[in-house]
């Protein structure tokens, strides 16, 4: 029988623990393990006994998920969500039970990493980065807040410090603290070229039927015979030579001559000016409305007052 090894990604340690506190319940719990949690989580199989050390240095996260069988880019994106404050869960478990462990894991929203990875990419990530600081409670807290999940995840934990674990009972307990994150947009005005159109000069040719008037000269020779009746003495002596006149005879005919001239330029120009535009939009901001309608009591402050450690 082979095992599979179950990987998911949470916003917050309350969610993950929520979760293997369901899979012992199943009987599965032993074989989990997760990151930044070492004291609530299980040692788990041999095989992820060197875990909380690789996860505890930054630079070792992806190399520890890629040889848990975890393709490059989605280590990127699990070593990035842990850097910004999400929780690890890993587990080993035979094939037989695979799907009744995911059905657990599925039923408490793991992060979509898909989603995720466009989201941080998005914002200009580009890949995690091992030298770049993990996110102390206040970014991680903001961070959960873009997702959505701000809020679900306070009351979570909530819960979670009022019974040291076990997601059940009312009050609030004096060694934690938990942020409402306060967030606000900011408008961010970009340009971009946009096509209104365009002009097109095409050049073809146009043959226009003309015509001129010219004289032309048309030569014709004659040759006729007309009788006479007079002496010889009246021509030449040499009358009887022999001779022979040939005349020439010429026509005129139209020759026509084209040439090609410039008469006229198109000039295609673009002018280019600028303006300057406001643009109006909203933005929305988180706003805090605080009621405080406790009793002051003589010689005590109130709890929020007193001096307390954090953790």
């Amino acid at each position: 029988m082979s095992n599979q090894t179950v990987i998911a990604l949470y916003d917050d340690k309350a969610s993950a623990r929520q979760v293997l506190d369901e899979l012992r319940t199943a009987g599965y719990g032993d074989e989990f393990w997760i990151s930044g949690d070492s004291s609530y989580g299980s040692t788990g199989t041999s095989r992820f006994s060197s875990l909380n050390s690789d996860f505890s240095a930054p630079g070792s996260r992806i190399s520890a998920l890629t040889r848990l069988g975890v393709p490059e880019d989605e280590a990127q994106i699990y070593s990035e969500g842990v850097r910004r404050g999400g929780v690890l869960l890993v587990g080993q478990v035979d094939d037989n039970r695979t799907q009744e462990v995911l059905e657990i894991i599925e039923r408490h929203n793991p992060v979509d990493t898909s989603e995720r990875g466009d989201f941080y990419r998005q914002s200009g990530w580009t890949g995690y980065d091992a030298t770049a600081a993990d996110y102390d409670e206040t970014r991680a807290a903001e961070e959960r807040s873009r997702y959505g999940s701000g809020l679900t995840a306070a009351a979570s934990g909530l819960r979670d410090v009022n019974t040291g674990g076990t997601g059940t009972g009312t009050g609030f307990g004096t060694d934690r603290e938990e942020v409402i994150p306060v967030t606000e947009e900011r408008l961010a005005v970009g340009k971009r070229e946009v096509e209104r159109g365009r002009v097109r000069v095409r050049s073809y040719v146009v043959e226009t039927p003309v015509e001129e008037t010219v004289t032309l000269r048309d030569e014709t020779v004659h040759v006729e015979r007309r009788p006479v009746n007079r002496d010889v003495t009246d021509i030449p002596a040499d009358a009887f030579r022999e001779r022979t006149i040939e005349v020439t005879e010429t026509d005129e005919e139209a020759v026509v001559a084209k040439t090609a001239r410039v008469v006229e330029e198109v000039v295609v120009r673009k002018d280019v000016t600028e303006e300057v535009r406001t643009v109006r939009d909203t933005v929305r901001r988180t706003e805090v409305e605080i009621e405080d309608d406790r009793t002051d009591v003589a010689g005590k402050r109130p709890v929020s007052d007193r001096d307390r450690t954090d953790v």
